[in-house]
C-alpha cells in the first residue's frame, strides 16, 4: 500500500470494513486533488476484487459533508445523471474519522481547466449534457429555501426536500426564503474578499451589481443545484465530450434555476470574454439541453437578470486568484489576471 499521508492504511481498513465487513482493503493511493481526503482503493469482495473511491471528511465541516453519498443515491435513483454508485456511507463514529463513505471508481478523465483546450464540438456535447442533467436535477424535491443542503438531523427545518434510504435532505439552518436576499450574501461576500491586484474594480462592479438587483424582485422557486458543475468534477470522454459522471456533490446549495446555468455557462467557456464565439456555442447547448428535460421561461428581465449573474461570477476567480492560480507563473498570473480585467471590463461599458 502506497498511501502515506493523513489516514494510516490500518484506519482505512477498518473505514471499509465498516461499511463492508466481508471486503478486505487490498491496495490505497491517495488522490492528488480534493479538499477533503480521497482514496481510490482497491478491495477485495466474495466476488472478485473492485475499484472503489473512499472520501473522507477533513476539510468540511461533518455537517456539510454529510450529505454526499445521500444526494448521489438520491440522483442515481431519481434521475438519469451518470454518478458513482455509493457502496455505503458512515454519517458517525465513535473512532473512526468519521463522516466517510465508500464509492465505485468509474472510467473517465478529469480534464481541470481545460475547457480553453479542448475541441470545442466536444465542449458542446459536455454543455448539452450539463444543460440536461441540471434540467433533471432542478426536478427533484421540493425545498422551501435557499440555502446549503444539509440531512434533517442538522437543520431545524422538516417538512420539505427529499427523501432517500429513510434521511431528509433538506436546506440547513442559513437557507432563506428570499432569492434576492441569498444572491446579495453571496455577492457581499465575495466583495469583501477580492484579491489586492482587483481592488480598483470594486466600486464600479458593485455599483453594477446594485444597478441591476431589482431584477430579482419577485418570487423564485429554490431547486436542488450544482453550483460547481465544472470539468474538473466530471469524468469524461475528453474526445467526444461524453459525460461518463457527475461528481463532488458535497457542500451543495439549493439555487435559482438561471443562476445555476449561467454559472454552468462560466466553467464550460473557461471564463471566456463575453462575447466569444465560443461562449455563445456554450450557452446555446446548456439551453438545448436544459430544454429536453424541464422549461427554461424567459421573462423580460431574464437578460438584465443574466447580467447581474455574470457581473457577480466575475468576482470569483478575482476572490480565489491565488487559490487557482497560486500555481502558474507570475507571468501566466499577470495574462489571466488581464482576462478578468478585460471581460470585466466588456461589462461595465
Amino acid at each position: 500500500m502506497d498511501a502515506d499521508d493523513e489516514f494510516a492504511d490500518a484506519t482505512l481498513r477498518r473505514m471499509v470494513r465498516e461499511i463492508r465487513p466481508e471486503w478486505n482493503l487490498r491496495d490505497v493511493a491517495a488522490a492528488d486533488e480534493g479538499t477533503d481526503a480521497v482514496y481510490f482503493v482497491t478491495v477485495e469482495t466474495p466476488q472478485g476484487s473492485r475499484e472503489c473511491v473512499l472520501k473522507v471528511c477533513e476539510f468540511l465541516d461533518p455537517e456539510a459533508f454529510r450529505p454526499e453519498p445521500h444526494l448521489m443515491a438520491l440522483v442515481e435513483r431519481r434521475t438519469s445523471i451518470p454518478v458513482p454508485g455509493v457502496v455505503g456511507a458512515v454519517d458517525d463514529h465513535d473512532d473512526l474519522p468519521a463522516p466517510f463513505f465508500l464509492m465505485d471508481r468509474l472510467d473517465g478523465e478529469v480534464r481541470e481547466n481545460e475547457a480553453s483546450d479542448l475541441p470545442v464540438e466536444a465542449v458542446e456535447r459536455l454543455a448539452r449534457e450539463a444543460g440536461r442533467n441540471l434540467g433533471e436535477l432542478h426536478g427533484v424535491g421540493d425545498f422551501e429555501a435557499f440555502g446549503p443542503v444539509r440531512l434533517a438531523r442538522d437543520a431545524d427545518r422538516s417538512g420539505s426536500g427529499a427523501e432517500v434510504d429513510g434521511r431528509t435532505v433538506t436546506v440547513g439552518k442559513a437557507g432563506v426564503a428570499s432569492w434576492r436576499a441569498h444572491f446579495e450574501r453571496i455577492a457581499d461576500a465575495n466583495f469583501g474578499d477580492l484579491h489586492d491586484r482587483f481592488a480598483d474594480l470594486e466600486a464600479p462592479l458593485r455599483a453594477f451589481v446594485e444597478d441591476r438587483l431589482d431584477a430579482l424582485d419577485r418570487e423564485f422557486d429554490p431547486v436542488l443545484g450544482h453550483d460547481d458543475y465544472r470539468l474538473g468534477n466530471l469524468l469524461v470522454d475528453a474526445t467526444t465530450g461524453e459525460t461518463k459522471a457527475v461528481l463532488d456533490w458535497g457542500n451543495a446549495h439549493t439555487t435559482e434555476v438561471q443562476y445555476n446555468l449561467v454559472l454552468t455557462e462560466q466553467y464550460f467557456s473557461g471564463w471566456a470574454p463575453h462575447d466569444d464565439p465560443r461562449r455563445e456555442r456554450v450557452r446555446a447547448a446548456l439551453r438545448e439541453g436544459y430544454e429536453t428535460t424541464s422549461d427554461l421561461p424567459r421573462p423580460p428581465d431574464f437578460e438584465r437578470r443574466r447580467e447581474l449573474y455574470l457581473a457577480t461570477m466575475r468576482l470569483f476567480p478575482m476572490v480565489w486568484f491565488s487559490l487557482w492560480y497560486g500555481n502558474a507563473s507570475e507571468t501566466v498570473r499577470e495574462e489571466i489576471a488581464e482576462k478578468h480585467r478585460r471581460a470585466a471590463g466588456e461589462l461595465l461599458d
